[in-house]
């Protein structure tokens, strides 16, 4: 006969499983392939990413209980992306004993977002165990840079031929009854309430003289909230020159302002019409 003398040994239970994550796979299409090395995402675009988890917990009943969370960030360390959340819960049975639990999340690039690299950490928690397990990884985006700046700015006031052209005219010369395109971008206005913007410019056309051939106020304006803050406003706009336009040069000003940050930033530019 055995007599407990104190307190008796209870049954010693296993040791959790140590939790990892591996994989971190970005695609263009939902479980698509890697996106090659090298290759770069563009702002607006719509991407996939997964990965998977091992060494969780299952129980005596085969149930298996994770949560997973995603979230990318900007070259800066910005969030693009609220904190994404995924949940498997399932039974396994001794033919699964090779299962391997894949979290897929899909996230897209800002509108207007800076080039560089970007990262995603990336979590799985098992739920019965109370473990967590982190990853990284990151990927590049390709796109149009606008240098940031303290203050309001107008940056890069050029002269287009079409509204479709990338590159600025290098001598913006124009004929009579042309259609004159100019594009610029604002930055460095101040943010509201969810990163609210407010953001409008005015054009105005004189002649070398001075003498006023056009003015428009308000030929834009940018109202919005979102959850990535927006690095840059893009302005665009186009006139189309008279028929009997004299051969000069012109003055075009753009007058941005921020409602927000209740500052103006002015920028001029010249065109010939020959």
């Amino acid at each position: 006969m055995v007599f407990c003398t104190s307190v008796c040994a209870q049954t010693k239970q296993p040791a959790a499983p140590a939790l990892t994550v591996s994989g971190g796979v970005i695609s263009q299409f939902e479980d698509g392939a890697a996106i090659p090395s090298g290759q770069k995402l563009v702002s607006g675009e719509t991407a996939f990413f997964r990965f998977s988890a091992q060494g969780f917990r299952k129980s005596e009943e085969g149930r298996v209980q994770l949560t997973g969370h995603a979230q990318a960030f900007d070259p800066e360390g910005k969030p693009i992306m609220p904190v994404e959340e995924v949940a498997i819960a399932t039974s396994l049975r001794d033919e699964d004993k090779d299962w391997q639990p894949v979290l897929h999340f899909q996230f897209q690039v800002p509108p207007i977002a800076r080039p560089g690299t970007y990262r995603i950490h990336f979590e799985a928690s098992d739920d019965q165990t109370k473990k967590t397990a982190t990853g990284e990884t990151t990927f590049a985006v390709a796109g149009l840079d606008v240098p940031s700046s303290p203050t309001l700015v107008i940056r890069g006031l050029g002269f287009y031929r079409t509204a479709d052209d990338e590159t600025p005219l290098r001598v913006p010369a124009y004929r009579s009854g042309d259609m004159v395109w100019m594009k610029f971008s604002a930055t460095g206005y101040k943010y509201g309430e969810q990163n609210a913007v407010d953001v409008s410019y005015d054009v105005s056309v004189t002649t070398a003289e001075g003498k006023p051939l056009f003015a428009q106020q308000d030929a834009a304006v940018e109202r919005s909230q979102a959850f990535y803050p927006q690095p840059w406003v893009p302005g665009a706009f186009s006139l189309t020159l008279q028929p009997n336009m004299r051969q000069d040069e012109y003055k075009v000003e753009i007058t941005a302002r921020d409602g927000v940050g209740n500052q103006t930033a002015k920028a001029t530019a010249t065109f010939r019409v020959e």
